[in-house]
């Protein structure tokens, strides 16, 4: 709705600033969120560092699998916008390598620290979204109904809307996170818990996503496909755990 943000006379992308203040936003969470461990100097010291090389590593990972998922379209490997799967698998692998090989300077394991990080992460999600939204990328279908909204064309981007209704996708997903976010408060293993409802909100809100965001494989978009897999794969480690602690608790009872 608003490409473009005028701040002391600068003309500053929407989306920009939005993943800016949601970036400041992620980093202030966690750090309430670390205040609360022993020894919060020292666990903040500790992570701060990894989250910035994360986050550099994703954001590269985002442009990279734009272009891969792209490639027919654009008729070649060409860097030309963002997907978030593909910076949310590279930042969380980044983030998940550093914190095992430097396991020995925190008292949090790998996924005590993802699960702390994950409601802080969906914050910066949520205000990407609204980065979206005001930019007017990441739209829906076109639509006659009353839920339809006309965004501006933004030529400095390439999107062209042309006066055309659609729905807006963009504040779908800023509300299935901020539920998401809320309920994932007092969860134990927020990481798998995100890893299965997000994508599962994603997958249904990507049917009415009108944008490119990649050649189809059968019926599904690529991001489609990606949360098929995100969700199985969380659930097959839920249960093989689940398993796991119950075959050990049986072991100890025969003991």
């Amino acid at each position: 709705m608003y490409p473009t943000i005028s701040i002391g006379g600068a003309e500053i992308p929407a989306f920009t600033l939005a993943a800016i203040v949601g970036a400041c936003s992620f980093i202030l969470i966690t750090l309430y969120r670390v205040s609360k461990l022993q020894n919060s100097a020292r666990e903040a010291a500790y992570i701060l560092p990894k989250l910035f090389i994360a986050l550099a590593v994703g954001f590269v990972g985002a442009i990279f699998f734009d272009a891969l998922f792209k490639i027919g379209e654009n008729g070649g490997f060409k860097l030309s916008g963002m997907t978030f799967y593909g910076g949310i698998i590279t930042g969380v692998a980044a983030l998940s390598i550093m914190l095992a090989i430097f396991k020995k300077n925190t008292s949090l394991g790998v996924e005590e620290w993802l699960n702390l990080l994950t409601v802080p992460f969906l914050v910066f999600h949520f205000f990407g979204r609204i980065g979206c939204f005001l930019g007017g990328c990441c739209f829906g279908k076109p639509t006659d109904s009353v839920w339809g909204i006309v965004f501006p064309d933004n030529e400095a981007a390439g999107i062209f809307h042309n006066g055309e209704k659609v729905f807006p996708t963009q504040l779908y997903e800023a509300a299935a996170i901020a539920l998401i976010a809320l309920n994932l408060l007092r969860v134990r293993h927020a990481f798998w818990a995100y890893c299965i409802c997000y994508p599962a909100a994603r997958f249904m809100i990507e049917f009415l996503r009108g944008d490119d965001r990649g050649g189809y494989l059968g019926i599904f978009s690529p991001a489609q496909v990606i949360s098929l897999i995100l969700i199985a794969g969380a659930c097959a480690y839920l249960a093989a755990r689940a398993i796991i602690k119950k075959s050990k608790n049986r072991d100890q009872r025969t003991e």
